[in-house]
């Protein structure tokens, strides 16, 4: 709690484009709870308010320096927006989806259709670009824990020399404001962004009162800006600890 104390205090601009975008998030999930009872199949609303939670999940792990730890969540998020928009937009799929088999040969096709590649097929059919988006989301939370690997296992270590002499092996589990930080909430940030984005397209009537698509434009904006802001500072950082060696 400390920490996120420290985040609001110390990094506003960061926490105010995770807060605009949680806003926009409680916009979707306020029209989902409202429609959940008149729905047919209510699994699409629902995976988007369970990715609008794990935005938030993943948002508190990075304002709070847990930084690794966002990337499963961040990963559970795109997933679950990913899920409601193809169940939203194939109405039959539902009933398939909800009947998992437990045959072999029949769970060999029910995998076809609903594994991540294929979801993102289906998203390149009507926008490369958020197909080519989702892949990167995807990948980056494989490459920095969402899926056990070296590289996200031994990525929080380091190999220092102790006072004595001896060889120290740290393992950080709470992250200073570094890149590491800034880079995980820029991947929390983007994933709020793709997930207000699906819905969006997922329930084209909510995008006409809302403008959710407006919304992802100028969360991606104000995004840009903080990534120019932060290089900057970055930057600046690796200069003064060049200068003290």
């Amino acid at each position: 709690m400390q920490n996120e104390h420290a985040s609001f205090a110390h990094a506003r601009p960061w926490h105010n484009a995770l807060s605009d975008i949680s806003a926009d998030l409680s916009k979707c999930s306020d029209y989902a709870i409202s429609s959940v009872l008149k729905a047919g199949d209510p699994s699409a609303l629902l995976l988007f308010m369970t990715a609008h939670n794990q935005f938030l999940a993943s948002a508190r792990l990075t304002l709070s320096g847990q930084c690794l730890a966002a990337y499963p969540t961040g990963r559970a998020a795109l997933e679950s927006a990913l899920y409601g928009w193809y169940l939203a937009g194939n109405p039959s799929a539902g009933p398939r989806w909800h009947d998992k088999p437990t045959d072999r040969t029949k769970l060999k096709a029910w995998n076809a259709e609903f594994k991540f590649s294929s979801l993102t097929s289906a998203l390149s059919n009507s926008s490369e670009d958020a197909a080519k988006w989702a892949k990167y989301l995807h990948q980056t939370a494989i490459d920095f824990g969402a899926h056990p690997n070296k590289e996200a296992l031994y990525s929080n270590m380091a190999h220092v020399r102790g006072d004595d002499g001896d060889s120290v092996l740290q393992m950080v589990f709470l992250h200073e404001w570094r890149s590491l930080s800034i880079s995980t909430t820029k991947y929390v940030i983007e994933i709020g962004m793709f997930s207000i984005s699906l819905f969006a397209r997922a329930f084209p009537e909510v995008e006409r009162t809302h403008g959710l698509l407006g919304a992802a434009t100028r969360h991606a904006c104000a995004l840009r800006e903080l990534v120019a802001t932060t290089a900057q500072f970055v930057e600046n950082d690796v200069s003064r600890a060049n200068a003290g060696q």
